[in-house]
């Protein structure tokens, strides 16, 4: 039997996954400050989901939340500040890892590309002096680097920040909306563990304000809005090849031959994100149209 056929004939290994959780970290920080000396408002959560913390006074407030499972990552900031020294800030931040392994029957030891990727989408919308910004990290297996992406929005057409950009939608000093689904190709051993880790984080300011009271003095009004409240789904594992050591080619294998144990249990090769119910579905439909039905009407 040649090893084509070998990646046909084998037979789906049982799940051996043991029950306890990967890791995930929640912070959520927010300040409201008319100089330097004033207090911010942190949490910070490991190994836990959820974080929020709020500030107010000064002419200025802000809010930050974060909300993390394994695979999926939730997270909103915003922040206002008067002219001058009122300096909103807030700053969102979730993180997940865990150690997942891919086996399969007669391959275990052998080197094997895997094609895994999330989803991701959100908006920034600043107002006056306001700036946002979200910086996104996916790192899979243990080669070093991963995905990085970094993207800022604020209402001054001068500093247009980070766009444009792949999968951005944005309007110079204006709203900017990111919506995409990043894959990363890894190598890995089969049977062996290898870590998945995503990091998003979030930042609301003034884009004229560094924080020292200099430069804040002649800052102008502002806000912002970070609402990446929907944001990152795991996306699954889309494609395995196999090194055939009679060649030194990578066979692409039928994903139905391999087998995901991990600690927490989650099957790693499905996509987390929900399925919209039906009535949902038709509601999406009808905005479409509705979309539609509107540009159509502004370009008479």
């Amino acid at each position: 039997m040649n090893f084509r056929h070998l990646l046909v004939g084998l037979t789906v290994l049982g799940c051996a996954c043991v029950a306890s959780a990967g890791t995930t970290i929640a912070r959520a920080s927010a300040s409201a400050l008319g100089k330097a000396t004033d207090p911010v408002y942190s949490q910070f959560n490991s190994d836990q989901f959820s974080a929020s913390s709020s500030a107010s006074g000064n002419g200025a407030g802000a809010t930050a939340d974060a909300a993390v499972q394994l695979g999926i990552i939730k997270l909103y900031a915003s922040s206002f500040g008067a002219a001058g020294n009122s300096i909103g800030s807030s700053h969102a931040e979730g993180t997940y890892s865990e150690d997942i392994t891919i086996s399969s029957a007669g391959l275990n030891g052998t080197q094997a590309k895997v094609t895994m990727g999330v989803t991701l989408q959100g908006m920034i919308d600043p107002t006056g002096g306001g700036y946002g910004s979200a910086d996104f990290y996916l790192s899979i297996g243990s080669k070093s680097g991963g995905f990085l992406g970094s993207w800022s929005a604020n209402s001054n057409p001068n500093f247009p920040g980070g766009f444009p950009v792949d999968n951005v939608n944005a309007v110079a000093g204006g709203p900017l909306y990111y919506s995409g689904i990043h894959e990363y190709t890894t190598t890995i051993t089969l049977g062996s563990a290898f870590t998945i880790l995503e990091r998003l984080t979030l930042h609301t300011s003034k884009i004229d304000c560094s924080g020292t009271e200099l430069q804040c003095s002649f800052s102008a009004a502002g806000s912002a809005t970070a609402d990446f409240g929907h944001s990152s789904y795991w996306n699954g594992i889309s494609a395995i090849s196999v090194l055939d050591p009679n060649t030194g080619l990578y066979v692409p294998a039928d994903l139905s031959l391999f087998t995901i144990a991990s600690p927490s249990g989650l099957n790693w090769a499905q996509s987390f994100a929900p399925v919209p119910e039906p009535s949902t579905l038709w509601l999406m439909s009808l905005g479409g149209v509705l979309l539609l039905t509107a540009a159509s009407r502004r370009g008479r």
